[in-house]
């Protein structure tokens, strides 16, 4: 590759990423207005990642990927503010946890490109349908399909399992495995803060405090959904889901027949001190993680054998991290 085209193409990503964040803080008013700066949810490739070209879910589409089909599918999501490409290692852009995955345990890779400003349920049933489409599309009869989500991203996958089910689609009775990669199945601290921040500006008798409290209040759909994990409808639809100390109860059931798996990660170096509990990896806490809420009611029953904390760690890192991967293929590779 020559130096303008390394130019162009390191222009071209940033760009993408750009596009991607603000998406992830406003995308929602994007697509009520339909801009052409909202993100459409497409799948890609292994080799199209970088590339920006997504796929054509059609069967002479999923005829052409150069990579090897076989009966086994990964499907890769990532987090709020995000891309595609946040997968790959930063000491080498081809190195990724679907490419290792489809070495090491022939599982054909594909990864996912949404907008994460919408609501995660939103998401969800976007993400079912073309789950949907996908398997029906794909070349060769489809026997496992392993699902790896990044934060928002694992909630998006808990949403289309629930919508899935509900509407009877065939990719559910598929579906082998799920990994959370730092997902906060019981809320961020930072959502939780924001709310408070705005509700604090604006019992405030100022206009200037009220008018500040509105403008944070901006902040996208899928944001404020992290406040408390909303992953369908009725969580974020329901009378008292704006109110500040509301609890949620978390009562969306996990897919059945299905092995569920945790993985998160704590700046500290020692995951059970204070500062791991409570910051955890910079957004999301060893509690929310793993699904264990300070009441009954906001537990989630993950299994304690199927959860791992890995300290040292941050947040964006869950993703391209070889000790997080090692984990991923013993699982994978686990009866």
């Amino acid at each position: 590759m020559s130096k303008i085209q390394k130019i162009f193409t390191t222009l071209s990503r940033g760009k993408a990423r750009t596009l991607s964040i603000v998406n992830g803080v406003i995308g929602n008013t994007f697509e009520k207005k339909k801009s052409g700066f909202a993100i459409q949810m497409e799948f890609f490739s292994g080799e199209k990642q970088l590339s920006g070209k997504p796929l054509l879910l059609t069967k002479t589409g999923l005829t052409q990927i150069k990579l090897p089909k076989t009966g086994r599918i990964s499907i890769f999501i990532h987090g709020s503010c995000a891309s595609q490409t946040s997968w790959h290692f930063k000491d080498n852009p081809s190195v990724n946890y679907g490419r290792l995955l489809q070495k090491d345990a022939g599982f054909t890779p594909f990864f996912v490109r949404y907008n994460s400003g919408l609501h995660i349920s939103t998401n969800g049933k976007r993400l079912s349908s073309l789950l949907e489409k996908l398997v029906a599309c794909y070349p060769k009869s489809v026997t496992d399909i392993v699902l790896i989500g990044h934060s928002m991203g694992g909630l998006i996958f808990r949403s289309a399992c629930y919508y899935g089910e509900k509407e009877k689609k065939k990719w559910v009775k598929l579906t082998r495995k799920i990994f959370y990669l730092g997902s906060p199945h019981l809320g961020t601290h930072f959502e939780k803060f924001g709310k408070l921040t705005t509700t604090l500006l604006d019992k405030i008798p100022s206009r200037y405090t009220k008018s500040l409290a509105r403008f944070i209040d901006l902040r996208s759909d899928g944001i404020k959904d992290m406040r408390h994990g909303y992953i369908i409808d009725d969580d974020w639809q329901h009378d008292h889901a704006e109110k500040l100390f509301y609890l949620h109860q978390n009562r969306t059931p996990l897919l059945k027949n299905v092995d569920h798996y945790q993985i998160c990660s704590t700046l500290s170096k020692k995951a059970d001190s204070r500062m791991g509990r409570f910051f955890g990896d910079g957004l999301v806490h060893p509690g929310s993680g793993t699904g264990q809420g300070l009441f009954s009611g906001s537990t989630i029953p993950f299994l304690k054998n199927n959860c791992k904390i890995f300290p040292g760690l941050s947040h964006h890192n869950l993703q391209k991290s070889r000790r997080v991967y090692r984990q991923i293929k013993t699982w994978c590779e686990a009866c």
